[in-house]
């Protein structure tokens, strides 16, 4: 079984990886500024993008040497074997499945203040549109994906220009406060800042449906981050400065909140409604891109036969159908849970991948020197001990979550554990480090 390879080049990569994080811009950062405010989160944001490219380059790399739709599931497995790249796949697979619930919440916080409706009505037929548009197959919805990415963008673009007249530092503390910067308060802001960037890694599970991925997968990654980097200050600086930290750290929808609060003038214009527009659209773009990055994960352990075969089954139109069911099904269970709580959930499950994905990275640099890599990470080894290190300290942020979602999220990760032990591995091959030395084949 594979995946339909298309036409697919560096642009779309980028888009996915835009569409993938874009969500995060719109909703669930500013929580951080509720948690400590604007100068930790700033100091916090900041971090969190330097692990973001460093993570970029390194994955860059991987997918460049070993295109596969497992993504970090798979180079977690070169490095530390079978057991390793299931935890890690299983990982990701709860971390965004759980994220389209909390993309879904958000879309609904968006429609209610923009359109008037919202609520299940609205989610279970945004699932149920986006499923049908993914099982016509990758091009449709890449292409989708891409232009979601793009109109969201826009609408951050125009948010900056609008608030920017309206910026004034007083707007950055809440009053009778000042400016001030403290290592438990950057610590307790990292969970929330990494949602600026969170899941762009995820771009990798795209690798078997890519042109040259060798020159593809790099160019596409790195463009990405630096995007998000650049409309991540927008929404921080500009947002904040204009909209007011009181008005948006507890909002559910931060940026229509800005432009709807006393300090822009408390008026819904038509901008206010293009970047209220434009936040639904980035955010179905982020679902959507949730959908698809966590679809391909399913699909590779399903193929590689760490969970059951028949979720590596492909339509005719070359789209792991049942995979996709799942995905969609266990989404709209979770939007019914507080995104807050979601978000933690999230990032603690992305950031313990982190870890083992980028000491995956430094023992195959160290393993295998010969493998061919069209593209290496700048500062190599050392690169991926910095992001170690702060992939680390966003994990340990996470315990702030409390003990009732903890103790679930163990036993989830049990039952895991207890799966791989009992499930009989059926038709996985030893892993390859070299394309050509596996099959694609597999069933």
């Amino acid at each position: 079984m594979t995946l339909a390879r298309s036409t697919i080049d560096w642009r779309h990569v980028a888009g996915l990886g835009v569409a993938l994080v874009i969500a995060g811009q719109f909703s669930g950062w500013n929580y951080g500024l509720a948690s400590a405010g604007w100068a930790n989160m700033i100091v916090a944001t900041l971090l969190m993008a330097s692990l973001s490219f460093g993570l970029a380059q390194c994955l860059a790399e991987l997918s460049a040497a070993r295109p596969h739709a497992g993504g970090l599931y798979i180079y977690c497995e070169d490095a530390f074997g079978p057991f390793a790249g299931y935890l890690v796949g299983c990982a990701v697979v709860v971390a965004l499945t759980i994220g389209t619930g909390a993309a879904a919440e958000f879309i609904s916080a968006y429609a209610t203040h923009v359109f008037g409706f919202g609520g299940w009505p609205l989610k279970i037929g945004i699932f149920a549109i986006i499923l049908l548009l993914h099982l016509r197959g990758v091009g449709e919805a890449m292409r989708l994906m891409v232009g979601a990415g793009l109109l969201a963008m826009a609408a951050i673009l125009l948010f900056g220009l609008t608030m920017l007249p309206h910026f004034d530092p007083a707007n950055l503390t809440l009053p009778g406060q000042r400016l001030h910067v403290d290592p438990r308060g950057v610590f307790s802001c990292i969970p929330f800042a990494i949602w600026l960037f969170i899941a762009v890694e995820q771009t990798a599970a795209a690798a078997e449906e890519v042109a040259e991925p060798a020159r593809n997968m790099p160019r596409g990654i790195i463009a990405a981050v630096l995007t998000l980097l650049v409309t991540a200050m927008v929404v921080l600086v500009l947002g904040v400065g204009g909209g007011g930290i009181q008005h948006i750290g507890a909002a559910d929808d931060p940026l229509y909140a800005a432009m709807a609060s006393p300090e822009v003038g408390g008026t819904a214009g038509w901008t206010t409604a293009f970047v209220g527009l434009g936040g639904i659209v980035g955010l179905l773009g982020t679902l959507f891109s949730l959908i698809y990055s966590t679809s391909r994960q399913i699909f590779a352990l399903a193929r590689d036969g760490r969970l059951p075969a028949i979720l590596g089954r492909t339509n005719k139109r070359g789209a792991p159908d049942l995979a996709l069911l799942l995905v969609v099904s266990v989404g709209v269970g979770m939007s019914a849970i507080s995104p807050d709580k979601v978000l933690l959930i999230v990032v603690l499950s992305l950031s313990l991948s982190y870890v083992v994905l980028l000491a995956s990275f430094i023992r195959l640099r160290l393993t295998r020197p010969d493998l061919p890599r069209p593209f290496r990470a700048a500062g190599g080894i050392g690169t991926a001990l910095v992001c170690m290190l702060l992939s680390s300290a966003l994990f340990a942020a996470c315990f702030q979550v409390d003990t009732t979602v903890l103790a679930a999220l163990g036993l989830l990760f049990a039952v895991i554990v207890l799966s791989y032990l009992r499930l009989p591995v059926r038709g996985a091959q030893p892993s390859s480090l070299l394309p050509e030395e596996r099959s694609v084949d597999a069933s």
